[in-house]
């Protein structure tokens, strides 16, 4: 077969309508493909940074909120603990307290510290040397795995520090009484005497 006739044979099936309107079709959706499989991807590592941000946010809110729990806890033990300490005292009788806390629990994380010195001597031009000594000091936050979650490694708590205790005893009203109390309750929490208020309760 001759190209001339090829060419004719190819311009006569070209010239079809229907086939030139498939051929069309076909073309646009194979771009359509195209496109999906290079969009799709990035799309799957969007949703999995969203995921992976709200896990990291939901873990800090956990963390906040169990902080929150155990100071509240360790606030309510104290009170139950001084209330039920006070009402086996001799004529005390009923007691009921608030506690004032200066701050909060802190935590201190156990820090990895990396010291790195280095020296430069450098010679100017007159034969004179200088030398250059520097110093660079970094730290990085200790973690711990934990029920598979990282946490730090924490070295020390420090509870809320107690600044001041109001008392009502129905004992109060004898003054022999009082004074016990505001002597318990200064040594216990190594308060001065102005910040332990004793009062008689109402009947």
């Amino acid at each position: 077969m001759d190209k001339d006739k090829v060419k004719k044979e190819i311009k006569k099936i070209l010239a079809q309508k229907q086939l030139r309107n498939l051929i069309a079709v076909c073309i646009t959706l194979g771009f359509i493909l195209i496109a999906i499989n290079v969009l799709l991807p990035s799309s799957k590592s969007l949703s999995s940074n969203k995921l992976s941000t709200t896990t990291t946010q939901e873990k800090v809110d956990n963390t906040a909120t169990t902080d929150e729990t155990d100071a509240k806890n360790y606030e309510e033990n104290q009170k139950t603990d001084l209330k039920n300490i006070l009402k086996k005292m001799n004529g005390v009788g009923d007691v009921e307290v608030m506690i004032s806390f200066e701050n909060e629990e802190q935590k201190v994380p156990a820090y990895d510290k990396n010291t790195q010195k280095s020296t430069t001597e450098e010679t100017d031009n007159q034969g004179g040397t200088r030398v250059n000594n520097q110093n660079t000091d970094g730290s990085t936050i200790v973690m711990t795995t934990s029920d598979g979650k990282n946490e730090p490694f924490i070295l020390t708590t420090y509870k809320p520090k107690i600044n001041g205790v109001i008392i009502l005893a129905e004992g109060a009203t004898n003054s022999k009484i009082k004074y016990e109390i505001e002597q318990a309750v200064s040594k216990l929490y190594n308060l001065s005497l102005d910040k332990v208020n004793v009062y008689s309760m109402k009947k």
